[in-house]
């Protein structure tokens, strides 16, 4: 194994249903309720993705969105146990860590300084939001995968830009929008699932349903727990 990928929101984080950057910036903000419109109008197809993200950064301004508010949110969001250990062994390994997430840059990246293992991870593709000096959200940038679920084009540009074969590649996940990635050819992984089918053979190669440590996949990457 010479790389892993893994999935953000549920996977390098504690399991919460259906919880992620957004929602926790929707929940902070006190905007369920639009969240959940402009969701409904996305999944009924009558916005599209660039409409659905720019609605969302629309909002987030007219409600006063900080980059302060980014910090708080991280401080409340904790890694899976064994992450650090985990992490610190991949990299030991000379194993690539990549981090492919629907979230948002400020957040994970925040959550991963303060666990001190930033260091470990070579890359991370996110969404991004834009800030002025003073910490008013100004937009946002798209990462590589153009939606949610598309997140096998992401990879697949990895592969390339790092000389990568797939059965070189283990990616780790937990969510439906982790799916398509088995098109890229790579090996994949659920853990802790939430709204997909970790039994399911196409999307998932292999699965523990119940990852209490992240420890726990190593064994999936030909690397003994030390």
């Amino acid at each position: 194994m010479k790389a892993i990928i893994f999935d953000f929101d549920g996977t390098l984080t504690k399991s919460k249903k259906g919880g992620n950057c957004w929602y926790e910036i929707w929940q902070y903000i006190d905007d369920l309720d639009y969240d959940d419109y402009l969701y409904g109008m996305y999944k009924r197809r009558e916005i599209d993705d660039d409409q659905w993200y720019n609605l969302i950064i629309e909002r987030y301004k007219e409600k006063g969105v900080q980059r302060s508010y980014l910090k708080e949110i991280s401080n409340k969001i904790e890694l899976i146990d064994g992450a650090y250990e985990t992490l610190e062994i991949l990299h030991k390994n000379n194993i690539k860590i990549f981090i492919i997430s629907g979230g948002i840059r400020q957040i994970i990246e925040d959550v991963l300084s303060r666990e001190k293992v930033l260091p470990f991870v070579d890359r991370v593709e996110t969404y991004e939001l834009v800030f002025d000096e003073k910490g008013k959200l100004l937009d946002y940038q798209k990462p590589l995968f153009h939606n949610l679920e598309n997140k096998h084009e992401c990879v697949e540009i990895l592969k390339k830009q790092y000389k990568l074969d797939a059965k070189e590649i283990l990616f780790v996940g937990n969510g439906k929008n982790d799916e398509t990635v088995y098109l890229s050819g790579v090996n994949t992984l659920c853990i802790n699932p939430d709204d997909t089918d970790s039994h399911n053979k196409i999307f998932w190669h292999n699965f523990i349903d119940n990852c209490q440590n992240l420890t726990e996949i190593l064994k999936f990457c030909d690397i003994e727990k030390i």
